[in-house]
């Protein structure tokens, strides 16, 4: 991948703004939040509580997104992993440290996948890390909101080989993101794509598509010492190969993900590309008034509904308290919760 100047163009814009900044920013995470579930969405952003301890899946994906923006700023790779590790130098006291060494190893290694995947691709980085903020636009009037604004940060602006400029998106996956698996045509209706054509449209950037870039995280873990009761040797005092005398270190684990990348890199990373027709544009655009109205509507009457679910419940941070029926106020955050000065932490606080 190469990096490219600044487009020129887009370099005039550096942020789409809005007149009245103490409105709401509706960003991409926010409305899938609310689609959710209601009552997560009231304790997430309206009352800004958020676990001190984030959870495994979040700092993965964090830190392995942070080694991207790195590299496509012109980093090196060995120096874009540094940096996205730096915060796995100490171990927190919650933290198990076999545990977090792991996790430590498979960024670097997913990352140093990632970077040799794609050292020869023909995709040049036009723009990195973009935030904007767009009228959320009632479709019938076109007058824009008093009360919200569309807000975010696009990972990259691209050019393909054929000329074309599209939006880059990075996701990790802990699903099957094979060609023919479920996870594309779901992805193909996630409405953050038309979100993010339309920001790069205002930015200045006629982009005509999105490269989806997926990586999935890994199924291997590290091996496991044999329990002492279950060893068997041979004649001569050996463990039989497929026993283990001792745990894989985080290290070696780290040395074997690496080799099974390489052996397999298509298991573990997917490119495709998205494109946006004018009309599904169109749609998102009804699709965000509204629920711009209902939010509005919760707040007027104090209604936050629960959906209850396994599916919601079993990935919701806040399944604890909320099935319990802790009582949560304004400004009082329960145990092992903060309360956050932007709810919205992918875009400077300043935005807010």
């Amino acid at each position: 991948m190469t990096q490219a100047a600044p487009h020129h163009e887009a370099s005039q814009v550096t942020e789409q703004r809005c007149a009245g900044a103490a409105r709401d920013l509706l960003t991409s995470t926010r409305l899938a939040t609310l689609r959710r579930c209601a009552k997560q969405h009231y304790l997430r952003y309206e009352l800004g509580l958020s676990r001190v301890r984030t959870s495994d899946a979040l700092r993965l994906g964090a830190a392995f997104h942070r080694g991207l923006e790195r590299y496509n700023r012109g980093a090196d790779p060995a120096d874009a992993i540094v940096d996205a590790v730096a915060e796995y130098e100490f171990v927190p006291d919650w933290a198990d440290s076999f545990e977090w060494d792991v996790e430590r190893e498979i960024i670097q290694q997913l990352l140093a996948g990632h970077f040799w995947r794609y050292e020869k691709d023909d995709v040049e980085i036009i723009a990195v890390e973009r935030t904007f903020e767009l009228p959320l636009v009632n479709p019938q009037s076109g007058r824009p909101s008093r009360a919200f604004v569309i807000a975010g940060k696009i990972d990259a602006i691209v050019r393909l080989a054929d000329g074309r400029l599209a939006v880059l998106e990075y996701k990790t996956a802990g699903e099957d993101i094979a060609p023919d698996s479920d996870y594309w045509p779901r992805l193909r209706c996630d409405p953050q794509i038309s979100q993010y054509v339309l920001a790069a449209r205002a930015l200045g950037f006629d982009v005509a598509t999105v490269l989806y870039d997926v990586t999935r995280k890994p199924t291997i873990s590290p091996l496991r010492a044999t329990p002492l009761d279950k060893r068997k040797y041979t004649k001569d005092g050996r463990l039989y190969a497929a026993q283990r005398e001792n745990d894989e270190t985080p290290e070696e684990f780290g040395q074997r993900l690496l080799v099974d990348v390489g052996d397999r890199p298509d298991y573990y990373f997917q490119r495709r590309e998205v494109p946006r027709l004018e009309d599904e544009l169109a749609e998102f655009q009804a699709e965000v008034w509204q629920q711009a109205k209902q939010l509005l509507d919760a707040r007027r009457h104090g209604r936050w509904f629960r959906n209850v679910h396994r599916f919601t419940c079993g990935t919701c941070e806040f399944a604890n308290i909320c099935l319990n029926g802790v009582r949560v106020t304004s400004g009082t955050a329960p145990a092992g919760f903060q309360i956050l000065t932007n709810v919205s932490p992918e875009l400077p606080a300043g935005d807010d």
